[in-house]
């Protein structure tokens, strides 16, 4: 959704916040560890997809501690000398996070690395990191069972390793639940991979490891740990790809990236790289503007590609007609492919509102990178390659494509760390801390630009996650019923979500399994329907004044079966008249009103109200009838909730 204010942004992340507080107030009532945990998951989950202004929760971890503490966990193993295990969730082939496991490997090569996942669902492990792992010379693991026997497995399977590394998903409490034991001693370090995002792991972290400066403050004011806690360890800079062979083949790879993407071999490339969602507009910020506005102003022909947007949506199709094609989104790219375009360019910029990896492939293939500072971090603000507004970003983008693009390129004073220098700190910071201890850490809320930046980007993708994740991990019934109330008390959104998830399963379905899924989605849509016709009812609100108001008077009702009969009644005193009903089982249908087929020729009214689960724009298809007004019913509930009267 779009925002008219920053001050309607604050208040759904006030709203956010409010519901994910009323869920963990839950926590204390659950009969069993089980569901405790499995409601503790779902909360980090809500926390983590959803801008709060929450960063970390002592609270819950406290509570996964306890739990923890039942394992029975009896050291029978020393660590062995130069060993490292590294946890993580998942890993992908797209994303910044598995090329950053994947470098730390690559660069710490007096170390022998493995990993362990603690979630094995639907992802398969890019070649490259089985490969580097392979090269370190140790192994892949995988846990499975209930959280209990996952938190056990991780102790049995960490008692060789030196150190432990965490790359996990924000909330996986599998990690804290495991070294929360009493008897567990090798240290723990946490990686904070997303600094714009809540985490749990910091009560078991004895340092945590920040990717950028920024974040090592943020990282003591708001996540709640001591300073000497909290440690900058830059991005281990190289790609898994040979810079000089970069080098030596960029005039090649550059000739053939033009040719397969219909650039001329003497126009100008700029690149920008990111999931759709980082592109999204906010208030004050526009990327499809800002790239329409540089092919416009530039003097030299140029073509500016964006790897990771979505081609098939309506701002992207726009974007390329204005700009005659030279402005596009090419959709998700394989990581090689990505990496050969981004080497291709004359010029790389970073993507906003919110940053994505590609930084470091700019830099290897030497191609000058700029960025917009949207947060005001004043570590940046002496880099002439960051600009403090669109308007300063465009000149230098400009700027590059006139010919001047040395001026951007890395020089001695900027602060990109060598291989040397970057293993010189790990190094210091693997001997920093020799024993584990729980650590002990005070969070804080806090709003501010990115959080208001952030929740525009991501409050429908959170959604969306949460829909997937309630359908992927089969959540039990009651907590369901909990969430969608919470979810139409402060409308998360999520409801919708997952609606529109069973449909698309539903289409993917076949025989049985599809008109099951089909029937459940019909019939909970119809519920949530029902729900909340019956609450703005209870606030004294009628259909037929709110109709009345928008101008219409005549209306026909499509679909008469339950829903169609009780609106009929319902409309049958006050000032709207319903003139007839329209069913595909017309013959089958006694009413009070004459009942048509789609198909017939129909009277006209000024609206007809859909009480089905069916698209307005599917139904209109088959009506008999020319420029017809029609409103959904869910639609003109929410309508009339929201106060949009």
């Amino acid at each position: 959704m779009e925002y008219l204010s920053l001050k309607e942004v604050e208040t759904r992340i006030d709203k956010n916040y409010s519901c994910v507080k009323e869920l963990e107030q839950l926590v204390s009532s659950q009969n069993t560890d089980g569901e405790n945990l499995e409601l503790i998951v779902l909360i980090g989950m809500m926390y983590t997809m959803y801008i709060t202004g929450v960063y970390s929760s002592s609270t819950l971890e406290r509570r996964i501690a306890e739990i923890g503490k039942k394992i029975k966990f009896y050291p029978s193993d020393k660590p062995k000398d130069g060993k490292i295990l590294i946890v993580m969730s998942q890993c992908g082939v797209t994303g910044g996070h598995t090329v950053l496991v994947h470098n730390w490997i690559k660069w710490d090569d007096m170390n022998q690395y493995s990993i362990v996942f603690t979630d094995r669902m639907g992802f398969t492990i890019p070649g490259f990191v089985k490969d580097v792992v392979q090269e370190s010379g140790g192994k892949i693991t995988y846990l499975s069972g209930t959280y209990m026997e996952k938190a056990k497995e991780l102790l049995e399977l960490s008692q060789n390793f030196q150190r432990i590394l965490l790359f996990t998903d924000m909330f996986d409490i599998i990690p804290v639940l495991a070294y929360s034991n009493e008897r567990w001693k090798t240290p723990v370090y946490f990686y904070n991979h997303a600094d714009f995002r809540f985490s749990y792991g910091f009560s078991v972290s004895d340092l945590v490891l920040n990717l950028m400066e920024f974040d090592v403050d943020k990282t003591i004011r708001y996540r709640g740990i001591d300073k000497k806690n909290s440690i900058y360890l830059q991005f281990p800079g190289q790609s898994r790809f040979d810079a000089k062979r970069a080098d030596s083949n960029r005039d090649t790879d550059k000739k053939i990236i033009k040719q397969k993407y219909g650039v001329k071999e003497d126009e100008k490339l700029i690149v920008s790289m990111g999931d759709d969602f980082k592109f999204n507009h906010v208030i004050g910020y526009e990327f499809d503007t800002y790239v329409a506005d540089v092919l416009k102003r530039s003097s030299v022909e140029s073509s500016f590609l964006i790897i990771g947007a979505d081609k098939t949506k309506e701002k992207w199709i726009c974007l390329k007609e204005r700009t005659h094609g030279r402005g596009r989104a090419l959709g998700r790219l394989p990581r090689d492919e990505a990496e050969q375009l981004i080497s291709a360019a004359d010029l790389y910029i970073i993507s906003f509102p919110m940053g994505a990896a590609g930084r470091v492939d700019a830099e290897k293939a030497n191609v000058p990178w700029l960025r917009l500072d949207i947060y005001g971090r004043a570590a940046e603000k002496k880099d002439i390659r960051v600009s403090m507004s669109i308007n300063e970003l465009v000149e230098k983008t400009l700027d590059v494509l006139e010919g001047n693009g040395n001026r951007y390129l890395p020089t001695a004073d900027t602060e990109i760390w060598t291989k040397q220098k970057w293993k010189r700190k790990w190094e210091e910071i693997y001997a920093h801390v020799t024993d584990h201890d729980m650590q002990i850490f005070n969070p804080r809320r806090h709003i501010e630009k990115q959080e208001i930046i952030n929740c525009q980007l991501m409050q429908e993708r959170a959604a969306d996650s949460i829909a997937g994740y309630i359908i992927e991990h089969h959540l039990r019934d009651d907590m369901k019923k909990e969430l969608f109330r919470l979810d139409r008390k402060y409308d998360m959104g999520i409801i919708y979500a997952y609606t529109d998830y069973l449909e698309q399963h539903c289409q993917n379905s076949t025989g049985i399994q599809n008109e099951y899924v089909r029937l459940a989605n019909k019939h909970l849509q119809l519920y949530l329907t029902s729900l909340r016709w019956i609450e703005i009812k209870q606030q004294g609100m009628r259909i037929e004044q709110y109709l009345f108001r928008q101008g219409y008077h005549t209306t026909a009702i499509y679909g008469m079966s339950y829903m169609g009969e009780i609106l009929m009644k319902e409309l049958s005193v006050g000032p709207i008249k319903v003139l007839y009903g329209i069913d595909r089982n017309a013959e089958k249908i006694q009413a009070q009103v004459k009942i048509y087929k789609p198909s017939d020729a129909l009277e006209e009214v000024d609206v007809i109200l859909n009480t089905t689960t069916i698209s307005n724009s599917e139904l209109l298809k088959e009506i008999n009838a020319d420029n017809v007004k029609m409103i959904c019913l869910s639609e003109l509930f929410e309508i009339m909730y929201s106060g949009e009267v």
